[in-house]
């Protein structure tokens, strides 16, 4: 009897979790994939960044070399303008937090 008691309660137990469980699982698996993603972004952003730096050099080297030659030198762009040249996608910048009006906190306690 103390047996059968055990288990009615071990089955009910599993039977009113079963949907914490999964949703532990799916969000452990999104956990997981979005550090994964968040890793390629860095080391992206961070091959983005050398191969910028590899440009300015270079556009630097060139301009010496044109001045020295009496030319006027090339302009050098930004990292944002090399970005969107390149077609590179910047991320989406973090929403911000709105603040409450003044005007109306004031007006209401008038």
């Amino acid at each position: 009897m103390l047996r059968k008691l055990f288990s009615l309660i071990l089955l009910g137990s599993f039977l009113a979790t079963q949907g914490c469980l999964a949703a532990a699982v799916g969000y452990a698996g999104y956990a997981v994939s979005s550090s994964k993603d968040e890793a390629a972004d860095k080391d992206a952003q961070a091959k983005h960044i050398q191969t910028y730096n590899t440009y300015k050099m270079d556009m630097e080297k060139l301009n010496l070399d044109r001045e020295k030659s009496g030319l006027k030198p090339n302009q050098i762009m930004t990292f944002e303008e090399w970005k969107l040249a390149h077609n590179i996608p910047t991320p989406a910048p973090e929403p911000k937090a709105s603040k409450p009006e003044q005007g109306k906190e004031a007006s209401a306690s008038k």
